[in-house]
């Protein structure tokens, strides 16, 4: 019994139309892709960077003003604030930037896979339309 349930098992997944193992032809894109959730990600860490970046040009708006006006007090805090906050700022625009998103999604549709940091990053909320 068990035989001819797997002769006939075999039997329909071979019949055309009904394989499970169908290539998918390169030229549809679901909208879940994972191209689409790439350009969210980079996205989402450039409009972050941009306002790091706001930051620590605040700071150093801060500290010519302070220092001009002769109020040192501030002015190791700012420092610090300017500092850390460009840091993370350059550091994520040029991680982010639009140049390394399209060198990665170019060599995605040619078949490579997604860089591990990025498949890390990630989330279905990418995926989604907004």
């Amino acid at each position: 019994m068990r035989f001819t349930g797997f002769i006939g098992g075999l039997l329909f997944a071979a019949l055309p139309g009904y394989s499970l193992a169908q290539p998918v032809s390169p030229q549809f894109r679901p909208v879940r892709d994972s191209a689409f959730a790439v350009h969210q990600l980079f996205k989402k860490h450039r409009h972050s960077a941009e306002g790091a970046l706001g930051t620590g040009a605040a700071s150093i708006v801060g500290m010519v003003s302070s220092s001009a006006r002769s109020e040192y007090e501030l002015v190791g805090v700012n420092a610090l604030i300017t500092v850390v906050s460009t840091v993370v700022g350059l550091r994520q625009a040029l991680r982010y930037s639009p140049d390394r998103e399209q060198l990665i999604l170019r060599q995605y549709e040619q078949g490579w896979p997604l860089p591990l940091e990025v498949r890390r990053r990630l989330r279905s909320k990418y995926f989604r339309a907004q």
